[in-house]
């Protein structure tokens, strides 16, 4: 399997050159004077000289990198006390290869002991440093290292960390930022589970909180796919089922197979076929018609279409309506017909909510030529909530058509949002004469923040 961590690229400018370490003056009288990083400095200057010389004559330059810490192991290991001079010795090496040949030995020789130590020195000496905008990546290695080691101590003192800079006023780099996604906590979690994937669940079933448990999920699943899918895949059909959840699981699904990607087309569509769990599924099937999708939007087409009857199949056959209709939505409408069930509810409403948004005049067209069906209430439904930020009356109208009981009341309430925002008195009128029930009424005027719409991957009106 291809190990997930990615090396972000660095921006080539004068200033990121200067922060790689591009030498630009050798000649430079900081080493004239003595100092002890410009002694460093050339150090690295001849060693990656040494280096090109032996690239040219075939010789194997590996060991470089774990030549500093000779001066610092003590019987074979390295005293969490020293962990700050070894890694501002790495931090401060200007030449980025030997740098990184160093970070590499250090994270060979982490243990439980030093570990933490190793962490908080990183953090320390690498911001704005030479790592640069890297810097954060190497954290999450170090912290996957640190998992892999110590995962239950490694979490626990992350944890503690975060809940200490966040009583400081410090966003917690250890936590689970909104901007930050799992960060370091996450790569704890995923080295972690590489090792012991099944004392790593443990622990993810111990989280009282279900946001904060399905966080942490990425990070165990994450580290079970470095040794292969089977194990993933049972730990996510452990997890608690619950429309959320249910959510969670085909985005975590999604990753799966993601992996399963990696070994061919063929052989995982092969595969999908073996995944029986109708929420797993349609992760799965989602995941791979989006990947089919960036190829040919046709061959999409007919591959989901196979499977048109399924309710696991709706999330994919949203995800290239949505695409698809873009630029064809008669075209889509035509292919949905093939479909059934709910899967075909949602490409009509996914399609009725671009073409409205191209061609409103168009859309209503359509809708007239359609006769009363799920589906007809799907793609009224789709045009309504779209229509309703240009004309909400209009809007109302139609969404009063819908013959569903639910789903109409669903669509009403949703055009009478828009139509609330845009102007209260004609809003407030209507509503008086609307019959809906007072919690209905509060939706209206005191909307909850909208999350309804998405999916696994996504989407939105």
């Amino acid at each position: 399997m291809k190990n997930s961590t990615l090396i972000p690229l660095f921006s080539l400018s004068a200033a990121a050159a200067f922060g790689l370490g591009w030498t630009m003056n050798p000649g430079s009288s900081s080493e004239e004077s003595g100092d002890p990083s410009a002694e460093n400095r050339k150090s690295s200057r001849d060693r990656l000289g040494s280096s090109r010389r032996s690239s040219r004559s075939g010789s194997d330059d590996a060991g470089a990198g774990s030549e500093f810490l000779a001066r610092y192991l003590v019987d074979g290991t390295i005293a969490a006390t020293d962990m700050e001079a070894v890694m501002k010795e790495i931090t401060d090496t200007n030449d980025p290869i030997l740098r990184q040949k160093m970070f590499a030995a250090l994270l060979e020789n982490l243990t439980p002991d030093n570990a933490k130590e190793a962490f908080l020195a990183l953090r320390k000496n690498s911001r704005g440093g030479p790592f640069g905008r890297g810097g954060d990546e190497q954290l999450r290695l170090l912290a996957n290292a640190w998992g892999r080691i110590d995962g239950p101590g490694a979490v626990a003192a992350l944890k503690e960390l975060a809940a200490s800079e966040e009583e400081e006023g410090d966003r917690g780099r250890g936590g689970w930022g909104r901007d930050r996604g799992p960060g370091e906590l996450g790569s704890v979690l995923s080295g972690w589970a590489t090792v012991d994937g099944a004392a790593a669940s443990a622990y993810v079933a111990s989280i009282e909180d279900e946001r904060e448990q399905r966080g942490a999920a990425f990070g165990v699943i994450q580290g079970m796919l470095v040794n292969g899918v089977d194990e993933a895949m049972s730990f996510i059909k452990a997890m608690p089922t619950s429309e959320e959840g249910n959510r969670a699981r085909g985005i975590y699904m999604a990753m799966v197979t993601g992996e399963m990607l990696e070994q061919g087309l063929d052989q995982t569509k092969s595969w999908v076929d073996t995944v029986k769990d109708p929420d797993l599924r349609s992760g799965a099937l989602t995941r791979v018609t989006m990947e089919i999708m960036q190829k040919d939007r046709e061959q999409a087409a007919e591959w989901i279409a196979q499977y048109g009857n399924e309710e696991a199949a709706s999330f994919a056959v949203n995800r290239l309506a949505d695409d698809w209709s873009r630029e064809d939505p008669k075209a889509v409408m035509d292919w949905a017909n093939q479909l059934s069930g709910n899967a075909k509810a949602q490409a009509y409403e996914e399609t009725m909510q671009n073409w409205a948004r191209q061609d409103a005049a168009a859309a209503g067209e359509f809708l007239r030529t359609l006769t009363d069906s799920p589906e007809r209430d799907a793609a009224v439904e789709g045009y309504a909530t779209r229509v309703s930020r240009e004309d909400p009356a209009g809007a109302m109208a139609w969404a009063e058509t819908i013959t569903n009981a639910e789903s109409r009341q669903q669509a009403v309430i949703e055009v009478a949002q828009d139509w609330y925002r845009q102007d209260r008195a004609a809003a407030e009128q209507w509503i008086q004469n609307s019959g809906l029930n007072e919690e209905a009424v509060k939706s209206i005027t005191e909307p909850p923040r909208d999350f309804r719409r998405g999916g696994p991957f996504g989407g939105g009106r």
